[in-house]
């Protein structure tokens, strides 16, 4: 359902936050992100939400599918049309 391969996100050109991420979010299962303040949990829903531009930041390595669907480098507007959304606090 979810598959993220091995990313990396770059905010301002310059400051790597994420480097080799890669998880897989099968259908009906329930995931969890944890780790201190700093560790890349928002920044990881932001790139798979398309939320990263509005922060200047980008995926700059790996691949996002969403059933099948490469959503890396897509409008936050499209990947809404998936069911892809997030919530912020």
């Amino acid at each position: 359902m979810l598959n993220i391969k091995n990313i990396e996100v770059v905010y301002n050109e310059v400051v790597l936050v994420i480097k080799g991420l890669s998880m897989q979010v099968n259908e009906g299962e329930i995931v969890s992100l944890l780790g201190a303040n700093g560790a890349g949990k928002s920044t990881t829903l932001k790139s798979i939400s398309g939320l990263l531009k509005t922060e200047d930041g980008e995926t700059t390595k790996g691949n996002i599918f969403f059933e099948g669907h490469d959503i890396t480098k897509a409008n936050p507007s499209d990947i809404v049309k998936y069911g892809i959304f997030q919530v912020m606090e």
